[in-house]
């Protein structure tokens, strides 16, 4: 009987000490996943008409993105992360001195992807990403001759890649700067261009989560 006391008397401080080693170590081990909530904006720029002189100018605005990843495999140079990447553009101005065309336009995108981290266990660690999802384009109410719009939504698909920098300010919280262009479909401008892709690169930068 005393032999049985003392074996589970050892079994008992052998679960104790490793409980206390896996709660020591779990939030290291815990930190695969990042949640980013950034702002930013994207330039201004002039699309050319298909068939006539002229051109379309689409303002500048600014951004709301969020950003989800988990960390699928790492070592000391790189590690590498699958992304989900949400960016909503509220309102984009739309102008065309010899045409008609939407007053303003709203943009989403959600692009799942890869992000493949560099020196993830510095401070600085740059990096670089690639995905595709779905965009969503919302034109005004009405055109800019006062009409209304006949169809206010346009789905498109979408390719983002781009890059960025995230530096570490604590153990769970950091900084990130990044620059992704999201490469879709035009938006529905009332007017054929010249090209059947839009370029929308969008900067911004935010405050990175780590659990």
């Amino acid at each position: 009987m005393r032999a049985f006391g003392m074996e589970g008397q050892r079994t008992r401080c052998l679960a104790v000490l490793l409980l206390a080693a896996a709660i020591v170590t779990a939030p290291a081990r815990a930190q695969k996943r990042e949640l980013t909530l950034s702002l930013g904006g994207i330039p201004g720029q002039t699309r050319s008409f298909q068939s006539t002189a002229g051109s379309v100018q689409i303002s500048a605005d600014r951004s709301f993105g969020i950003n989800y990843g988990h960390r699928f495999v790492s070592a000391e140079i790189a590690a590498l992360y699958g992304e989900i990447q949400f960016v909503a553009i509220p309102n984009r101005s739309v102008t065309a001195a010899s045409a008609v065309v939407p007053q303003n336009y709203a943009s989403l995108y959600l692009t799942p992807g890869l992000r493949l981290k560099f020196f993830p266990g510095s401070r600085l660690s740059p990096w670089v990403a690639i995905g595709g999802g779905y965009a969503l384009y919302e034109q005004s109410e009405r055109l800019s001759n006062g009409q209304n719009t006949s169809n206010k939504f346009l789905n498109r698909g979408v390719f983002d890649y781009g890059g960025g920098l995230d530096y570490k300010l604590f153990r769970f919280i950091g900084l990130r700067g990044e620059v992704r262009d999201f490469l879709s479909g035009n938006p529905n401008l009332n007017v054929a261009l010249s090209a059947s892709t839009q370029h929308n690169v969008v900067a911004s930068g935010g405050i990175s989560l780590r659990f």
